[in-house]
Parts: structure tokens; sequence; C-alpha cells
């Protein structure tokens, strides 16, 4: 039985009823960062530390497992300068890896890594690759300096990294020692190799690379052979072969590949160079990727997506446990609960488990798979009421050619579903998907009475090969009509009002909302669109400058010769004269994957056109948001645009506390 820790343990309001209005979230309880996060555990279990935050101050701090004698270790006090991930080196040493604006950038700041160290008592803080030779040049590999391929536990004073040299096009694996930062090699560049792996004894046995269009995997029985190619795919084969993990037989590796239109987990023979038995399959959607446990990172499970984020564990006894996890903590909550390992002890019987859901930001938990034992660690977002979040669900409809849509909508709570403002809120990617899950922008959206529609149009990722090829070369064309036909199928349903639509997105999402509101005029009467693609012919020359494929551009997007005429009419710059409905257009200075300039350019197309529109540029941001200020600002422009030109009918929808 589960013994819960129940001091200081979240409490979760039951459900509101019918009637009862949802109080108003302040934008800055949604959008600002996480107090704590980042966690990562000691090997011995004992000790834990993650990234506290204060605005845009992040401090690491370390404490004892128990909450006894937290202590700050270093200060980020730099906002463009910011820890992204902690991992414990040694039950000493901790390792930092942050992100930075590349000071050697022209024009447009690019992004780097850099690689910190510090003790878990403070002492011996420094940046480890200070006295590196000048590191990484390609692309978008470009200033990495936290590719860890492996913590070695065998030998605590080292780790692997993959090192970058100038003019490399493939890096070779160097030992990194983790006080110091000095390198040795220990797996030299060869056969172009971008992609190395290393087993639970730490020796580096496979490795994949994209040579010429093709993908491959080198692979070895151990660390004294040959690498040897044993698996060659076209690069635009979807369903090929790939590295997913290191079986406990040396002979053999973990590979996803397609098996009855969805990608399953497979043993792979090294000798024979064949697929053979399924591992884990699932009728409906991919399996993502591998589960891990312990700094060896055995695999020991699968995940995959279906409506929301599932790990499936080989062994029926810890599969059975997590499950007792997540029907206890759902039970003390009242919410159901998505349970995610996110840091293990060495021996992988201690863990920092991440638990959320629609109504529930992230909420950190040590548990002891030994004695079962499960204690709350704290919130990430606290200052959250979850009495005011709102619940999704999973919605299916048919397109106009028949091909069914998955779809998940969330309504505004304490109010009749019925005739609704609705946003349509569109994923970016588009290569990627909706699921449900804690989302703060579609909370943002429904507490302010916004029905949000999330569509995972054809070309949405995890739903086997043949759904994401259906989206091929079909920007702003099926695609678009995929959005539009969920949103008409709503009003068909009367959950959505026909005058009160709007439209909203990000990256590939900014652009769908554009281009939406330039081929339904009749539908869409507001667009928000941040850090948009607007002229598709632009983007795929810039991404040739960010290291994309070409190839990929034309087979997936377009762009070969002849091709230019429908490329144009799908690209929102070229038709900004056509919009009407109002428009809030935003974009970061320094966005290192869609340039600055695509919203810019759109903002001096719509000020010759006759709709209304708002272009904020945020100084030193990224694709997204590395500030807190610049997102807060962002997100409260977003609600109240939305309100000004979407109104609900009824204010008293919400109310302030």
């Amino acid at each position: 039985m589960i013994r819960l820790i129940v001091a200081g343990v979240l409490t979760c309001a039951s459900p509101l009823a019918a009637a009862q209005v949802a109080p108003r979230i302040p934008v800055e309880a949604l959008f600002s960062n996480p107090v704590f996060s980042s966690p990562d555990l000691s090997d011995d279990g004992s000790q834990i530390v993650y990234v506290q935050s204060k605005g845009d101050l992040r401090v690491v701090v370390a404490q004892q497992i128990n909450g006894s004698n937290p202590k700050a270790l270093v200060k980020f006090d730099d906002p463009q300068t910011r820890p992204n991930r902690l991992e414990w080196a040694n039950d000493r040493r901790i390792l930092i890896s942050a992100h930075a604006r590349d000071p050697e950038s022209i024009g447009m700041r690019g992004r780097i890594t850099r690689l910190f160290g510090v003790d878990s008592d403070g002492s011996n803080f420094g940046w480890l690759g200070r006295k590196w030779p000048v590191h990484g040049w390609r692309g978008l590999q470009s200033g990495q300096q936290d590719n860890l391929v492996h913590l070695t536990p065998q030998d605590p004073q080292t780790i692997l990294i993959e090192y970058w040299a100038r003019n490399e096009w493939s890096p070779a694996v160097m030992r990194m020692d983790v006080d110091t930062g000095a390198l040795a090699v220990a797996e030299q560049r060869q056969h172009k190799i971008r992609d190395w792996y290393a087993d639970s004894r730490s020796a580096v046995r496979a490795g994949e690379t994209t040579e010429r269009n093709k993908c491959q995997l080198w692979a070895r029985r151990d660390a004294a052979g040959e690498f040897t190619l044993v698996s060659e795919h076209d690069e635009f084969d979807l369903g090929g072969l790939h590295f997913a993990g290191y079986h406990p037989n040396p002979g053999k590796l973990y590979v996803r590949q397609l098996h009855n239109g969805r990608l399953a987990l497979f043993e792979f023979d090294i000798e024979s160079r064949n697929a053979g038995t399924v591992v884990q399959e699932h009728p409906e959607v991919d399996v993502a990727e591998v589960e891990t446990f312990g700094s060896s990172r055995n695999v020991v499970g699968v995940r995959y997506i279906d409506d929301r984020v599932r790990i499936r564990y080989f062994d029926e006894r810890i599969d059975s446990d997590f499950r007792r996890i997540q029907e206890a903590i759902s039970r003390e909550l009242a919410v159901d609960v998505d349970v995610e390992p996110v840091s293990e002890s060495a021996d992988g019987t201690k863990l920092v488990l991440k638990i959320s859901a629609d109504r529930l930001p992230p909420v950190y938990y040590f548990y002891d798979r030994s004695t079962r034992w499960l204690k709350k660690l704290f919130n990430s977002l606290p200052d959250v009421p979850v009495e005011a979040l709102a619940p999704t669900t999973r919605v299916t409809f048919r397109a106009r050619d028949g091909l069914s849509i998955p779809a998940y909508l969330t309504l505004p709570i304490g109010v009749d579903p019925r005739g609704l403002p609705l946003v349509a809120l569109v994923h970016g990617g588009p290569w990627s998907r909706d699921y449900i899950g804690w989302d703060p922008e579609v909370q943002l959206l429904a507490n302010r009475g916004f029905a949000v529609l999330q569509v995972n149009f054809r070309g949405s990722t995890g739903f086997g090969t043949a759904f994401r090829e259906a989206g091929n070369r079909e920007w702003g064309q099926k695609i678009q009509d995929d959005i539009t036909d969920g949103v008409r199928w709503l009003i068909d349903q009367e959950i959505a009002d026909p005058g009160r639509i709007g439209i909203m997105g990000s990256s590939f999402g900014g652009y769908a909302t554009l281009i939406g509101l330039v081929k339904t005029p009749d539908l869409f009467r507001a667009g928000v669109a941040y850090a948009p693609v607007t002229d598709i012919e632009t983007t795929l020359a810039n991404d040739n400058w960010y290291g994309s494929n070409p190839e990929f551009d034309h087979r997936f997007i377009g762009g070969e010769l002849g091709d230019a005429d429908r490329l144009r009419q799908s690209s929102p710059l070229r038709r900004a004269r056509e919009i009407r409905a109002p428009v809030l257009l935003g974009h970061g200075e320094d966005d290192q994957r869609i340039h600055v300039q695509e919203s810019r350019s759109m903002a001096k197309a719509l000020a010759s056109g006759t709709a209304k529109y708002e272009y904020l540029e945020f100084e030193h941001e990224i694709h997204g948001f590395a500030l807190e200020r610049n997102r807060i600002r962002w997100y409260s422009r977003v609600a109240d645009f939305l309100d000004e030109n979407i109104t609900p009918k009824k204010q008293a929808m919400t109310a302030d506390p």
C-alpha cells in the first residue's frame, strides 16, 4: 500500500458545480517562470538539486531529500544566460547546462549552450568549457557544449560528451573531467556519425548519421570491435529503422520502425542485421521513445501518447506500482493525473516524479520503490488556483474529404456550453501534436470565457505515417481545411457562436492563423500569431541558412521548380491585403528558427491594407519565450486583444476573486 505524506500536500478543490463561475486567474500566475524546476536526484537518492526562480533570477539549490539544509549553490542573474538542465555527475559534483546568446553572432543572435560545474556545497563553480578549443561550428550544432553521451557511473570523475570541433561535420566522443573540464578522446570521429550512444557500461557501441539522404545506423557488439553499417534507409522514409536503446543482450539493440502503420519497438540483431521480435506496439499511435531508469540508463519500458502521455513498463510489477501511484494521487487531488519519472537514483529505486494534469500544473514528488513511500516535494506554479482550471476532452470529427481528425476541446467552467466564443489554438511544427496535459495557453483562454479547440490536423505526428504523410505539401490547403472543418463542426454542434470565432498559434500555428484569416474571412473574426511563417519561399531559404535539408523541405513543404505559384498563394504575406479581421502579431528579435523579418514584413503589409493590426517585437527574445517579463507582456495583451475583438456576451463568465 502506498503511504502518502499528507503534510503540505497540494489540496485540490472538487470540480466546480455547473453554475459556479471560475475566479479569474492572473496572467502572472500562469506564465511566470516555474518557482521550482529541473529537479535531479543524487546517485544515492539522498539529495536533490533544482532551479528556483523569482522573475528572471534563477538560483541552483541543493538540499537533503527530507527537506533539510537547502543551500543556494549559484545564481544566474543575467537573463540572457539561463540554466536549462541539471545532472549529478557523482555524489559531490553537479553539472549545469545553460543556454545563452551567442556573442559571436552578427545581427540576429543565435543560441549556444555552456556547461558549468559546481560542488554540492557551492564551491568550485566554473565554466567547464572555458579552456576548450573553439567548440562547434556546423549549423544547429554551433556552440553546443552539453551533448552528454553518458554519465559513466563506473568512473564518476568523468563523463562522455559529443565534441564538435571547428570545420568538422561530425563529433568525436570526449571523456571530460567533471572538476576541471579537461578533455581526452574516448572515440574518434568516424563514418560521419553525428549522434553517439553509450551502453550501461559506458561503452560507445552505436551511432547514427545521415549521409547523402540515407539514414545510417552503425553498431558493434563490444567496445573493442569495429563499427559496421547495420541498417540504412531513405531519409524521407518516416517508418525507417532508428536506434532506441541498448538491449541486455550485447548482440542486440532496441530500435523503432514501422509496424502495422505505426512506429513500434523491436529487438534488432546486430549480426544478422534484422529486426526480429516486436517488444511493444500500440494499435492507434506511435511508440514515441523508450523509458530508462538509473544512471546506467537501462531500458525498462516505452512512452507513447494516445490522448495523454503514457508509460508502459516491461515489468508488470513496476507497471502496477506506477498505476497504484496514479490512482492514489488522483484520488487525493480529485483530478486524473499523469505520472512521469524525471530523475532516478543510480540503482533506479528512488525517483523524482512529475505529477500533472490538464487541471494541475506540475507538482514534484519523491518516491522510494523499495518501501513505496511517496512524499510531495514542491509545486512548480503555486499561485495557480486549481479550482479555476478547466478540463480538456477528446473529440473526433470528419474532415470534408472523410478523414477522421482527432482534436481536443476545453470549455469554460460555470457556463452553459452553447453558443460560446471559440478560439482555434493551432499547434506548431506542423510535425508535432496536441494532447491532454498541462497547457497554460489553454487555461488562460478557457478562464477568460472562450471554448478552446486544438485540432491534430493531417501532418501531425504520433498517429502513424499515413496520417503524417497526408499533410505533405498541404500548408494552407488540406491542413487548413482540417482546422476550418473542426471549427464548423463545433458551430454545427451549437457549442460555438459563429459570430465570435478567433484563431491563434505560434510558429506554424502563427502561419495557420494568418492564412486562415486570408482564406476564411467569414469565419475568423480575429487572429493572434506569434513568430509566424509569413512567406513560405523566404522561410525555405532561411532553412538552408539554419542547416536544414532542402530536399526535406521540397518533399514535405514544396519549393521545387514550378511550385512557386502554389507557395505564393499559400503565403499570407503575399495576400495580406485580403485580411479584414484584427490581427495581433508578435515576434522575438533573436528568433533563431523563423527570422523576425517574417513578422516585420507582415506588419508592413498589414499597414497598407484595411485590417486593424498590432505588432509587438520582443528584444533579446528567441523562438518562444526565454524571459518571464516578455511572456507575461505577450499573454496579457493576448487576453485583452481577444476580449476586445470576440468579447463574450456574458461579461460575468469570469469574475475577479
